[in-house]
Order: C-alpha cells, then sequence, then structure tokens
C-alpha cells in the first residue's frame, strides 16, 4: 500500500465516528485548490464507477458493499452532503452491529445456528440467481 494511502487510511480510522467523514471534507478543501483539473475532475468519476460496480455487486456475487464504502469515501471528499451522509450512515452501522452483537451473545445455541443456516441460504439463493441471470439465462 503506497505511503500516501496508508496516511490516508490512518487519517480516516482516528476520526470521530459520525464526524470523520466531514472532517476529510474540510482538510481536503485547501489542498483541492492545488490540485490539476485532471484530478479535480479524475477522483469523482472513479468514485462514481466504484460505488456504481458497488451496487451491481450488492445483487451478484461479489464485493458489493466494500466497494459502495470506497466509493462513496472518495466522493465524500468531494461533496459536504456526501461527506454527511456517509457519517450518519456509519452511525446507523454502528448501532445495527452493537444491536447484533448483543443479541449474538445472549442467543441460544440453536437460534445462532438458526442464523448461519439462514445466512447461508440466502447467500447460496443469491449466487444461484446471480448464476441464473447471467450465465444460463
Amino acid at each position: 500500500m503506497p505511503d500516501g494511502l496508508k496516511q490516508q487510511w490512518s487519517d480516516l480510522r482516528k476520526g470521530r465516528p459520525g464526524h470523520r467523514f466531514q472532517e476529510r471534507y474540510e482538510r481536503k478543501q485547501s489542498w483541492r485548490r492545488e490540485q490539476s483539473w485532471m484530478q479535480r475532475f479524475g477522483q469523482p468519476a472513479i468514485g462514481v464507477l466504484i460505488l456504481g460496480a458497488g451496487i451491481i455487486f450488492c445483487f451478484i456475487p461479489g464485493p458489493g458493499l466494500p466497494l459502495v464504502v470506497v466509493g462513496g469515501a472518495l466522493l465524500a471528499e468531494r461533496s459536504r452532503p456526501i461527506a454527511r451522509t456517509m457519517d450518519w450512515c456509519e452511525l446507523k452501522f454502528r448501532k445495527t452491529m452493537r444491536s447484533v452483537k448483543g443479541w449474538w451473545c445472549h442467543a441460544s445455541l440453536a437460534a445462532r445456528n438458526a442464523a448461519i443456516l439462514l445466512a447461508a441460504f440466502v447467500i447460496a439463493s443469491a449466487g444461484y440467481g446471480a448464476y441464473q441471470i447471467l450465465i444460463h439465462r
């Protein structure tokens, strides 16, 4: 991973949850004026492409959610409303994961096994559906 990318990831991780994307947007404002026109238009274009690919991969097998997050993060550097949306989504995701973790810790073995079987069924169904749509037709 290049040093610049490592530093960007470190800065993002150190940010406060619910504010990290907006803080990153503010930090990038002064730096943006020094960029060439290619960089100013290339990064948002790449962000839109990655975000679009992530949305597509959410419906077919592939790394959908990580691509949506990366594409959204790239766009959040350029847009305050997108940065706010990413921060809001992060807070909602954290709240949901706390609930899931709490349920998991207190669930019986049978309930955990049922949840795992349900998740496996959903993943297998999505894979089969993608196969039918893309290959078998």
